[in-house]
């Protein structure tokens, strides 16, 4: 995984999966799983601003923020050996939507170091996209 002959098929499979497991922890207010996934000094760039770790496992102290997600088209980027940043689009419905079926679309990039023997989410930038209906 991650050679320095580039990044195969596997690899970003690999790396969407973990993002995927990062969302199923906010659709089911899972703060084990979320606090897993990150890392200690985590940081997430947001519309509302800068996220540390504890700010993201806030979110969930009333349970799900999400009631839905697709993860779309993705890229992988090796960044380094031990470190990967992947870009995609997201469609997502937040439990907390006036309108329950409204669809938001996201722009992410999230970079996963490998630290203390497991892949964890150092980063993350959610750039708001306009859904077309």
């Amino acid at each position: 995984m991650l050679t320095s002959e580039g990044i195969l098929q596997q690899d970003l499979n690999f790396f969407v999966s973990l993002e995927k497991q990062v969302w199923e922890a906010l659709k089911n207010g899972d703060t084990c799983a979320d606090s897993n996934l990150l890392s200690d000094d985590f940081l997430g760039v947001y519309e509302s601003g800068l996220s540390t770790k504890e700010d993201h496992l806030a979110q969930l102290k009333d349970g799900p923020v999400v009631s839905d997600y697709k993860i779309g088209q993705a890229k992988l980027l090796q960044l380094g050996p031990k470190i990967a940043s992947l870009t995609y689009s997201a469609t997502v419905i937040f439990v907390k939507n006036e309108t329950q079926d409204t669809q938001n679309l996201y722009y992410i990039t999230s970079i996963w170091a490998y630290r203390h023997n497991k892949w964890v989410n150092i980063f993350s930038q959610d750039t708001k996209g306009n859904v077309h209906k």
